[in-house]
């Protein structure tokens, strides 16, 4: 029988675990960003209350999103 830090901790590496298979599979950007945040999650659950990183960068870090179509180059011939 696990105690429930136990189950906590594989219920989050489950989590994250499923992720990752869906975003190696799909190679989809957004499933990539489900993983990572399943990763966080997964690592907070191991760290103080202190030390635990944000679940999303919050906005005016140094990352932005680009959408994808906008980022391809337009097919003229």
């Amino acid at each position: 029988m696990m105690s429930p830090l136990e189950e906590q901790q594989v219920a989050a590496w489950e989590e994250y675990r499923l992720a990752k298979l869906k975003a190696d599979q799909t190679g989809d950007f957004l499933d990539g960003r489900i993983a990572a945040d399943a990763w966080v999650a997964f690592l907070n659950v191991y760290l103080d209350d202190d030390h635990k990183l944000p679940a999303r960068p919050t906005t005016g870090g140094n990352v932005a999103l680009f959408p994808v179509l906008r980022t391809r180059a337009a097919d003229v011939r």
